[in-house]
């Protein structure tokens, strides 16, 4: 679903939201008396509960990663927001981590492809099936995480340090520091390759022919991609987000389809980027840092660089952006009039009822099935 591109990033960046709402939204529904204050609450535990793990994995450089941080994560966080939901005391909700702890993987090679989604998919589905196991008696090892031949070191290795999944939470937070929206689509890392693509569009357009692109940027292999096979592969190739962003001056849903991937100007363009790892710079979303050069036929050269696109930490971003990139999404998903219904159902859900919250639910599975 297009909807959920409209995700809160966490340090660690993490899918934390999309591995934990649909599980929560489905259970509620199923049960059908749960009140917006308990799957808020169950929801931000959740979302704490993978920022921990992917803290304790310390596993922070993207270009290190074999596991899709979701996948290693997700159905962990699922588990946790479901069994708080449920209600379920600490032995079963130990027994649901541990059970969720055996869904964890998701392999970096599929990113790309549509199986990354299942990534985020098949962890809200493992984390609520493993609290509705864990409430009906169903048994896993009581520390599936810390245990020597547990999550902790199947995922992080020696890197592993159990004492943050308890730390006290001030010192908890200034690893993670709150949630950066993502205003594209995309992997995360490209926004920075946008921003500065962006940057350098708005002092060459219009001054002549492009003839080459330089990225500069941290070594991150796996969005390091010249050639995608797919629209869709581009949202996870440096060199098509930039060709992207040159070429329309924005970059939207529409952007990654097949159509926008083979259109001349695009196929044209790709040949003539080219991405320059720099081993000096971190690929940790907080001190990552891209420069796109554009260089045109009559020798003029114009750069642009980023080291936080807008809405990261610390930088907030005007309500009307956020709603922008909502209706984007949404209207990719049902259409641009029902879009405007949709997003305007989610502005009141703040002041509605849980009736009122059920109701978006299955207004979203109407459109679905449309």
């Amino acid at each position: 679903m297009h909807v959920l591109d409209y995700e809160p990033m966490w340090n660690p960046a993490n899918h934390s939201l999309s591995t934990t709402l649909p599980a929560l939204l489905a259970l509620a529904e199923m049960r059908g008396d749960i009140d917006g204050t308990r799957l808020l609450t169950a929801l931000t535990t959740g979302i704490e509960a993978q920022a921990r793990l992917r803290t304790a994995s310390g596993m922070f450089e993207p270009g290190e990663f074999i596991f899709h941080p979701p996948g290693m994560v997700g159905a962990i966080g699922s588990a946790v927001a479901c069994g708080t939901l449920l209600g379920l005391d600490a032995t079963r909700l130990s027994m649901a981590i541990g059970i969720a702890a055996s869904r964890a993987g998701a392999l970096i090679v599929n990113v790309g492809s549509m199986t990354k989604c299942l990534h985020c998919g098949d962890a809200a589905a493992g984390g609520l099936e493993a609290a509705l196991l864990s409430a009906r008696g169903f048994t896993a090892d009581a520390d599936a995480i810390g245990n020597p031949r547990g999550w902790g070191h199947a995922f992080g290795g020696a890197r592993f340090d159990p004492a943050m999944l308890t730390a006290p939470m001030a010192d908890w937070h200034i690893v993670s520091p709150g949630p950066a929206f993502k205003l594209y689509p995309s992997q995360y890392g490209t926004h920075f390759v946008i921003t500065a693509a962006l940057d350098a569009r708005r002092k060459w357009h219009g001054k002549g022919r492009l003839e080459q692109v330089i990225i500069t940027a941290p070594a991150m292999p796996y969005v390091d991609r010249p050639v995608p096979a797919s629209g869709l592969a581009g949202k996870f190739s440096f060199q098509f987000i930039a060709a992207a962003a040159l070429l329309d001056g924005d970059v939207t849903v529409a952007s990654f389809t097949d159509k926008r991937r083979y259109a001349q100007d695009m196929v044209a363009l790709l040949p003539r980027i080219q991405v320059f790892p720099d081993p000096s710079r971190k690929g940790r979303f907080d001190e990552m840092r891209v420069d796109v050069t554009v260089k045109c036929d009559g020798g003029e050269a114009f750069s642009g660089s980023c080291d936080g696109p807008q809405g990261i930490w610390g930088r907030p971003v005007p309500i009307e952006r956020l709603e922008a990139k909502w209706r984007d999404c949404l209207a990719g998903a049902y259409g641009s009039a029902r879009a405007k219904t949709l997003l305007q159902d989610m502005i009141e859900i703040a002041n509605s009822d849980t009736p009122s919250l059920l109701h978006l639910v299955r207004s979203l599975a109407q459109g679905n099935a449309e």
